[in-house]
């Protein structure tokens, strides 16, 4: 037996017109404010002065998009960022890492012997490694 899958699921359904639900009510309320305003203010100077604010972000959230999302779904974030405190303190921190001091050893081992065990190889790659790390804490301590 076969089942339809559902496809295009980020795609809200369109209800009323060409509006989804939330773009309807979004402008139903922003409609009814600016109606509230009208009735109060009549046409004047204040009327257009209140009511503009509200008309623009009451369509910025049902119809705009800000990087693919509904500008509806930031305002969670937007509340919570204006709501909490954003002073950030920055302490530095001394490294607590510590370079210790290596003595470099008077003989070298032989690298050349075929027949070794896996373990005396692994000092021998230790060893160089070793020297390595050496040269690089005295080039170091030069260029203080």
């Amino acid at each position: 037996m076969q089942y339809a899958i559902p496809q295009f699921t980020e795609v809200e359904d369109k209800l009323i017109g060409p509006l989804t639900l939330k773009q309807f009510l979004i402008l139903l309320v922003t409609g009814g404010i600016v109606m509230l305003f009208y009735s109060i203010l009549k046409l004047s100077l204040f009327f257009f002065l209140f009511s503009l604010p509200f008309a623009i972000v009451g369509l910025a959230l049902a119809f705009g998009k800000f990087n693919g999302r509904p500008m509806f779904g930031f305002i969670g974030s937007f509340i919570s960022f204006f709501s909490k405190p954003q002073t950030r303190v920055f302490h530095r921190e001394e490294p607590t890492a510590m370079i210790k001091k290596v003595e470099k050893p008077t003989t070298e081992p032989d690298l050349k012997m075929p027949t070794e065990s896996p373990d005396s190889r692994l000092r021998k790659l230790a060893y160089l490694l070793d020297q390595k790390v050496h040269e690089e804490v005295e080039l170091m301590e030069k260029s203080k």
